[in-house]
């Protein structure tokens, strides 16, 4: 008999410690960082000076005598944990650099605007987290913290390995438990084959399945909070001008490094406000991303995205608002739940080819309009057919996909273009065979997003 299909997943929850628990997390947030920041420092100063690589298990070593010194005899007072799991990040991020995936380590910040963490692991022998106590919340039992308060959204299966407590800038706690050995979960069977789905601004999703084409909105958290934002940014700004001046500086000009500016209350409360609002728009645009996804992942067997390169676009040399744009609707985040989904449900995701010119091709004809620029709507120059630009791309990326999967199919085959996978693509489009040819490179601007 087959053993049942286990995953690996992460349940995020969100944390309501008591103001002791917050007090000693405080701690641990900044002794994480002072222990990252000394890590980094003695393993710069070792290559630099010898050529010497330290890896975690050497610099836990030094910690153990770190730990012992009169000047920093505090960190014992605090759980030896979280520190070990510092200095094993640390070594995973020097691993990322030198494979070329990522750049050198930088040192922390104190006051940083980042979101700061400090993660347990979970003894095996025991059962720390106490998963049903009520319908409603979970507890979790960590050294040096006591017993933390979690509230529990759907049950807590498999293995649980580890939970990172983290604090984001409005002052929130979430706790994310990583567990594996997971069942998996049985998804609906879907409505359709393949469908193909062009990513955008103005709408989310145009996802075309070969007989409908339908759309999905953007949520667009950041421009319905935007008014509010600005009110508040530019009430720090004044505020902020008013403390320069106060201190003796010039506020038309950058604060001098290492000067350290005072923290009024009504600043404090400014900065507050400015922090719950991103808080906001980053719960309503997470909503609006994981319903798309998993109703997207639920409709279709095979799903075709372009290959969008989302950083090089929001980096690019537009104009501001279409920058904001970029980041609002969170298109790589998008792509990457639906990747997720995809695997946890056994569905398949192709990716076309980013060049590929779907909005400015013909459905009907193929002819390729290299003149089109932003229209919403153009009549092909060869058969005069009228496009909708997003719908039009939705069904040539649908298109390319089944391209693509045919071809795929006949070298796994050995079968020429007559073979049956190819048969089923062109029956999936109205019997009538598509053929495809890539587009030449072209840069990056001139890359279509509607």
């Amino acid at each position: 008999m087959a053993e049942p299909k286990t995953r690996e997943r992460a349940y995020r929850l969100r944390c309501y410690p008591s103001a002791r628990q917050r007090r000693v997390l405080g701690r641990l947030f900044g002794a994480s960082r002072f222990v990252w920041n000394w890590a980094l420092a003695r393993r710069t100063s070792a290559y630099h000076g010898d050529q010497t690589r330290l890896n975690w298990i050497s610099l836990s070593r030094e910690f153990t005598a770190l730990r012992q010194a009169p000047e920093t005899h505090w960190l014992t007072e605090l759980p030896r944990e979280p520190f070990n799991q510092v200095l094993r990040d640390q070594e995973r991020a020097f691993q990322n650099f030198f494979a070329r995936r990522a750049r050198y380590p930088r040192y922390r910040r104190r006051g940083r605007a980042e979101r700061v963490r400090v993660r347990f692991t979970l003894d095996q022998r025991r059962e720390q987290v106490e998963r049903d106590a009520t319908p409603r919340w979970a507890f979790v039992n960590l050294p040096g913290v006591g017993r933390v308060k979690l509230r529990r959204t759907e049950g807590l299966q498999g293995r649980l390995r580890s939970v990172t407590l983290s604090r984001d800038g409005a002052g929130r706690y979430f706790a994310s438990i990583c567990a594996d050995q997971v069942s998996q979960a049985v998804w609906p069977e879907p409505q359709c084959e393949v469908v193909g789905i062009d990513l955008g601004l103005r709408d989310l999703a145009v996802v075309s399945d070969g007989a409908h084409v339908h759309t999905l909105r953007a949520p667009k958290a950041l421009q319905l909070k935007l008014t509010r934002l600005r009110r508040y940014q530019r009430r720090q700004s004044r505020q902020l001008a008013a403390q320069m001046r106060a201190q003796g500086l010039d506020p038309d000009k950058p604060c001098p490094k290492g000067v350290r500016l005072g923290m009024s209350h009504r600043r404090a409360r400014t900065r507050a406000r400015i922090a719950r609002l991103h808080g906001r728009i980053g719960d309503l645009r997470r909503d609006a991303l994981h319903r798309v996804s998993t109703a997207l992942v639920g409709q279709a067997r095979i799903l075709v995205l372009e290959d969008l390169n989302v950083k090089a676009l929001a980096r690019g040399g537009h104009q501001r608002g279409f920058r904001r744009a970029m980041g609002d609707v969170a298109l790589g985040d998008l792509r990457r739940q639906i990747r997720y989904k995809a695997d946890w449900a056994g569905r398949q995701v192709i990716e076309i080819d980013r060049y590929y010119p779907s909005s400015k091709r013909c459905f009907e004809c193929g002819t390729v309009n290299a003149a089109l620029g932003g229209a919403k709507r153009w009549a092909c120059p060869a058969c005069g057919v009228c496009h909708d630009r997003d719908e039009n791309a939705a069904k040539n990326i649908r298109a390319e996909g089944l391209r693509q999967l045919a071809a795929a199919s006949s070298l796994a085959t050995g079968k020429g273009p007559g073979s049956h996978a190819r048969g089923v693509a062109c029956a999936a489009e109205r019997t009538r065979r598509v053929t495809v040819e890539c587009a030449q490179r072209r840069p990056t601007q001139n890359r279509e997003i509607a």
